[in-house]
């Protein structure tokens, strides 16, 4: 016969586990105190921006809707009215954003963002050929520069002759000719920020002495490449802003292209390219400009108030013998007379702001 107490013992311990699992369970779900939820959101804030221009916060949830309506802006931990702020002093603030979703309360990563007075970035513009035996001279003074300054955009034009072809070859320098050569001159030739001849022996002194001055002029570039599919964002912010007449030049550039350059430095102790040999046949060839995204000369600018921006999207084909890891980007603002007003640079795939 069974054991009548050893049966209501193990019963007893039964009905006291199941009240036990199904009191944790139900505990489970009732929240005791709501924890902030932190999350990061993307194209939240603009990284740089000028004195006294505005900076819009964009706060987007899940499904990409815009729900700045129901947020809090925090700027430096103080609360702000809206959704823009703007600051007339530079330097670095930080930004989150509080809200409620399903009545719990969310706040977002803070991110860090700056206002600054842009700084002069000055175009070199080497118009030089792998056939040509002077122009290592020009490439030398471009290095020597950069080694001076960053606030840099190098261009190397090239140019082929019938005689000794250029592989990177300018499609369209006739049209570079005209504007920026006397008729007939030869290479090389240098220009800074387009129209200003940098004459021989191209004294770096010219350069440093004006690039990072303060300007009041700023560029940004923002691009990405699906496929063979380059989308190229540029955004030009002027405090005085943009006038009839202004243009935006955007060039592709290709750099480490390594091909034989005819050298009549070889024999010149003095040149950094004595003793290479002629041609010098591992010669390597950057910031070749490949491809004018703009019209060579600029695309016409709707002019803009003080501190409006303006913005232009290119979408480019890449060549399949290009080497995307290779590629970059210069966006110039040029004046009527293609003077250029400042520039920026950024490799492919990089969003550069305002600097």
């Amino acid at each position: 016969m069974p054991n009548m107490k050893k049966i209501k013992n193990i019963l007893w311990v039964a009905i006291a586990v199941f009240t036990i699992s199904s009191c944790s369970k139900s505990e489970e779900n009732v929240s005791l105190t709501q924890e902030t939820v932190e999350i990061t959101v993307e194209n939240f804030v603009r990284k740089a921006s000028l004195r006294n221009q505005e900076i819009p916060f964009t706060l987007t949830n899940e499904a990409g809707d815009n729900i700045n309506d129901i947020a809090t802006f925090y700027v430096n931990g103080e609360a702000i009215d809206g959704a823009v702020f703007s600051s007339a002093e530079v330097g670095a603030f930080e930004v989150y954003a509080e809200y409620e979703e399903n009545g719990a309360p969310v706040s977002t990563t803070p991110e860090t963002f700056e206002v600054i007075i842009p700084k002069r970035k000055v175009v070199l513009e080497d118009y030089t050929g792998t056939w040509c035996g002077f122009c290592p001279r020009v490439a030398e003074a471009i290095e020597k520069a950069l080694d001076e300054t960053d606030h840099l955009a190098v261009v190397a034009i090239h140019e082929g002759v019938n005689s000794d072809p250029d592989p990177m070859d300018f499609i369209d320098m006739p049209i570079l000719r005209d504007a920026f050569f006397e008729p007939g001159a030869g290479l090389p030739q240098a220009r800074i920020d387009r129209t200003t001849v940098w004459s021989n022996p191209q004294p770096i002194d010219d350069i440093v002495a004006v690039a990072g001055e303060q300007t009041n002029v700023a560029l940004s570039i923002n691009s990405t490449l699906n496929g063979d599919q380059l989308i190229t964002e540029i955004n030009v912010v002027s405090e005085d802003g943009i006038v009839d007449g202004d243009k935006i030049v955007v060039y592709l550039l290709e750099s480490g292209i390594v091909y034989k350059q005819t050298n009549y430095y070889n024999t010149d102790t003095n040149s950094i390219y004595f003793g290479r040999g002629d041609p010098i046949l591992d010669f390597v060839h950057n910031d070749a400009l490949r491809i004018s995204m703009s019209q060579v000369l600029g695309d016409d600018v709707t002019p803009t108030g003080a501190l409006e921006e303006f913005s232009k999207t290119y979408n480019t084909t890449i060549p399949a013998d290009y080497n995307t890891a290779n590629l970059s980007i210069v966006a110039m603002l040029v004046r009527e007379d293609n003077s250029a007003r400042n520039a920026q640079h950024a490799h492919i795939q990089e969003n550069k702001s305002y600097e």
